[in-house]
């Protein structure tokens, strides 16, 4: 923080010209990108999360295909497939392998979408800065690359009345290559503020391959025959659809960090049954199950299974002044304090997931169990119950 304190000083000492320059650098950059035929690239794609002494860690591909004003953007992970597709009018958003899709149409007064990595929308462009130019180091490629830095804006977004996140501080910084235009890594730094706390982010991508000029597929930039219906919002996951995509195969990955700050992987729990319970403060079926949960955790944790409550959508202020009149032994983690896997962003509760001792999803219910449901789910993973 101290660092990203100091850098935002000696930006804003930066002679006006220079910033100038290099804000008009990107606009020319970016003409070049444009002007090509087609791009093809795939980048790496790292997230680190510090918080309170604590440090957890994401990683992602990003596929990128763009051709003459359209786009098509896949994000990879281990929580499933995700696309963004700009066909030179609408912005359509899926998860590959599903039927539904989100249209986003566009206004003729607004700008085109950009896809990521290019889409930086909070950066100071006033006040950019160049720093270097280097070789770009691409095999093969005997072109130079320009590294520019800038401030990003500072940004609030209030969700309740109590419940917000804001950008405290950030600089991002871009490596390009000056014939093309065309983006080789992008580094984020950010200090976030929450209603509850604040953390570190640091985003980085590297280019993994690229290739352009050639004649894009126009396939890439349209809906597949089975995108067929249209929804205002992508259907919540469930336990029908856990089951439908995960049952007998690898669970989501996950990382996560519990209340006490301790990180919590699917691969560090190999070896152990895992039930996952998606819980709210305000769910009586929730609170029914509680007993039920905690003689499990009692009989069985810390043998065989890993109990792992997840707090849904609530403040850790919330969820804290909850516990202390309904505690549990197990480790609770919060999704407003951890980026949760598209399969894991839960909307019914209680929801259970249990994961076997090889990471295979065997079961995924709802609503209240009581013990002797949940053990038999257990049972069905493997687990030694008597």
């Amino acid at each position: 923080m101290r660092f990203l304190g100091l850098l935002g000083i000696l930006l804003a000492a930066m002679p006006v010209c220079a910033e100038t320059a290099a804000s008009q650098l990107w606009d020319e950059l970016k003409s070049k990108r444009e002007d090509l035929v087609s791009l093809h690239q795939e980048f790496d794609v790292s997230q680190t999360f510090q918080r309170r002494g604590t440090s957890q860690s994401m990683q992602r591909q990003l596929v990128l295909d763009m051709a003459q004003g359209q786009w098509r953007e896949g994000s990879i992970s281990g929580s499933g497939n995700h696309v963004k597709i700009f066909d030179g009018k609408d912005l359509f958003r899926m998860e590959e392998g599903g039927n539904e899709f989100v249209r986003t149409k566009r206004k003729a007064k607004d700008e085109a979408p950009v896809p990521l990595p290019y889409s930086l929308m909070d950066v100071e462009w006033s006040k950019m800065i160049e720093v270097e130019r280097r070789p770009c180091g691409v095999p093969g490629s005997n072109h130079q690359c320009v590294i520019l830095e800038a401030p990003l804006k500072r940004w609030r977004r209030t969700n309740t009345a109590t419940n917000f996140t804001s950008l405290l501080e950030g600089t991002g910084r871009v490596l390009l290559d000056t014939e093309t235009g065309l983006m080789l890594s992008l580094s984020l730094a950010q200090v976030i503020q929450t209603s509850g706390s604040s953390y570190q982010s640091n985003i980085n991508y590297a280019l993994k391959r690229m290739n352009y000029g050639k004649p894009a597929n126009a396939g890439l930039f349209a809906l597949g025959a089975e995108v067929t219906s249209e929804v205002k919002e992508l259907s919540k996951w469930n336990s029908a659809k856990l089951k439908k995509q995960f049952a007998g195969k690898a669970a989501p990955e996950f990382t996560l960090t519990d209340l006490q700050g301790k990180q919590i992987t699917l691969a560090d729990l190999k070896g152990k049954t895992v039930l996952l319970d998606f819980w709210t403060t305000w769910c009586p079926p929730c609170r029914a199950d509680g007993p039920a949960l905690d003689k499990l955790h009692s009989k069985y944790g810390g043998k065989e299974l890993v109990i792992v409550g997840v707090s849904v959508s609530e403040e850790r202020q919330l969820v804290e002044k909850f516990l202390k009149d309904h505690p549990h032994n197990f480790p609770i983690v919060l999704t407003t304090e951890n980026e949760m896997p598209r399969p894991l962003q839960i909307g019914l509760f209680p929801t259970y997931i249990v994961i076997d001792s090889k990471g295979v999803l065997t079961s995924a219910v709802e609503g209240d169990q009581g013990f002797g449901e949940l053990r038999k789910l257990l049972k069905k993973a493997g687990l030694e119950v008597d």
